[in-house]
């Protein structure tokens, strides 16, 4: 039976997260003289893993004799400077004050593996870093997500591999493609530890809202402790396929019932947090998305057009919008990125990969030119 930490890290993350590795039996998980790799969720967007429990990561693993301590990732694959967003993020004023090194993933080198899988393609390419580090710590944000309902754990793995094949999963059924980089990347891992200080509910992951929580959630079965972080956020985690299809390939337990939660009791902590398409449907009534196989980038720019859309009082002039390569045609709906350009000759659309935000806020609002079939 796995066991999952719950702690309190209301005001001061570095002490809650001491208590939240020694309470999950991780307090060994460094050690002296180790190379340590803490990878959070800088994805580009919202709702990314605080800096102040990024700090917590890196001085806890200096506290228990790290040699070295680097923090990395690879945010969505549309950013060209993550340096840059890093700095935005304050992951990049934690590295300079810790000492420890900042990593891009983005920029290589990566470690093409066989994956032997039909869920991937037969080659992914992972950061070179997973494997050149004695120890991971793989440290999320909690988060829903509107293409597999929530971003944890396991999801945040896909940082760890190529642009190329970032894009690449979407064209694949992406519950099991995630789970088979679960299966082929949990070796590496030492530690999953959930930074749940503050969630972010409704449109994520690119325009989601904070929920304060204050709490931290670790276990070395990664994922355990997103079905423990599900549960917190009041989603069951049977109904959340990608962890259903990581217990099928034996990647972890799901099951709270089969889980040992140590800590804080998450009763006592539950908050029912906004799903993508329920922030969608309260702030959009009447519009409809369709979504099957979209990627990250036109959703994170959708999303956030959207937002633009809705803080300035405008009103969607369309009935649905398709991303994504399943092309819809009922009602009046609009096209938006590459990947629709099999109905472009027949239905207005947005053309880029992805769409800049101004021309799809523009296009949905009908403020601005859309190419394509004019809306009646």
């Amino acid at each position: 039976m796995p066991s999952v930490a719950v702690v309190k890290a209301d005001h001061d993350p570095t002490t809650a997260f001491g208590e939240a590795m020694a309470l999950a039996g991780l307090d060994e998980a460094v050690a002296l003289g180790d190379v340590v790799l803490v990878k959070p969720n800088q994805h580009g967007g919202s709702g990314y893993t605080s800096a102040a429990v990024i700090r917590a990561a890196v001085q806890w693993a200096q506290g228990r004799g790290a040699g070295e301590v680097w923090v990395g990732d690879g945010p969505f694959w549309g950013i060209a400077d993550a340096r840059s967003y890093f700095a935005e993020t304050g992951l990049l004023a934690v590295c300079e004050a810790t000492g420890a090194r900042v990593l891009d993933f983005h920029q290589g080198p990566f470690r093409v593996t066989a994956t032997g899988s039909a869920d991937l393609p037969a080659e992914v390419g992972f950061s070179e870093y997973l494997y050149e580090a004695d120890v991971v710590l793989n440290v999320p944000v909690a988060k829903t997500h509107f293409n597999t309902l929530v971003t944890l754990g396991v999801k945040n793995l896909k940082g760890c591999l190529r642009p190329t094949d970032k894009r690449a999963l979407h064209e694949l059924e992406l519950h099991t493609a995630l789970a088979e980089v679960a299966r082929l990347l949990k070796p590496r891992l030492a530690a999953t530890i959930v930074d749940a200080t503050t969630g972010w509910e409704g449109m994520g992951p690119a325009a989601a809202t904070p929920v304060e929580m204050g709490l931290l959630v670790a276990s070395a079965d990664l994922v355990a402790a997103d079905a423990v972080a599900c549960d917190l956020m009041g989603i069951d985690p049977a109904q959340v396929r990608l962890l259903r299809a990581c217990v099928e390939r034996g990647v972890g337990e799901a099951a709270l019932d089969r889980i040992e939660v140590v800590g804080e009791e998450p009763a006592g902590h539950r908050h029912r947090f906004q799903l993508p398409y329920e922030a969608l449907a309260a702030g959009f009534p009447g519009l409809a998305l369709h979504s099957d196989r979209a990627c990250s980038g036109c959703a994170m720019n959708l999303f956030r057009a959207l937002e633009v859309a809705h803080d300035h009082g405008q009103r969607v002039t369309c009935d649905a919008v398709v991303i994504g390569p399943g092309v819809v045609t009922e009602g009046q709906t609009l096209l938006v990125g590459h990947c629709t350009r099999a109905g472009w000759a027949a239905l207005p659309h947005v053309r880029g990969c992805p769409p800049r935000v101004d021309l799809i806020r523009e296009a949905l609002t009908g403020i601005g030119t859309c190419e394509g079939v004019p809306r009646t």
